[in-house]
Parts: structure tokens; C-alpha cells; sequence
């Protein structure tokens, strides 16, 4: 899997749907093969893949929303986005080139 770098920028892959149960209310990423619930942190950091913003941006919006340090949250948030592309939710993009 290719490491996350400065210039590219995660997104949902076109499979991918985020939504807000009907049911439950509760926010859920909707795919071909299945639903994953999602919880308000990680409904958060789907929120930010929208292929505008970089890995670094993403931990700093989410960093200043719920007011801790970036250094305490990098982390977390890469391997949550690393999870999503092992299940290919979420792919990254290079806006100077297009799809990577």
C-alpha cells in the first residue's frame, strides 16, 4: 500500500457512499458489498475525504475540532484511512496529476 505523502489526498472511491441511516440516524459508509456504521470520530474523518484535503490537513481540522494535538491524533487517524483503503473505501489523489 502506498504511504500517505504531502501532495496526495484521500477520497471516497466512487463505490463508496457516505450516508445517514434511515433507521438509526446514525452516520454509515454504504458500499456494494456491505454498510459500515460509522462513529462520530470516524464520521468525521470520512467527512474531510473529499479529495481536497492532504493527510496533514485532515489530522489539523480534526486536531482543532476536538482540541488536542496533532502529535496525538496522526497517528490514529492514518491507520483508520489505512483501514478504509485495505477495504477500498477510500482511494488517494494526486490533484496535480489525478487519480493515483
Amino acid at each position: 500500500m502506498e504511504p500517505f505523502s504531502s501532495e496526495l489526498r484521500p477520497r471516497l472511491r466512487a463505490r463508496a457512499r457516505l450516508q445517514i441511516d434511515k433507521v438509526t440516524g446514525k452516520p454509515a459508509l454504504l458500499y456494494p458489498e456491505g454498510v459500515l456504521m460509522l462513529n462520530p470520530t470516524g464520521h468525521a474523518i470520512v467527512s474531510l475525504c473529499g479529495g481536497e484535503l492532504t493527510l496533514a490537513e485532515i489530522v489539523a481540522s480534526l486536531a482543532e475540532r476536538y482540541k488536542v494535538a496533532t502529535g496525538q491524533i496522526s497517528g490514529e487517524v492514518e491507520e483508520y484511512l489505512n483501514r478504509l483503503r485495505r477495504l477500498n473505501l477510500i482511494e488517494l489523489v494526486d490533484l496535480g496529476e489525478g487519480k493515483k
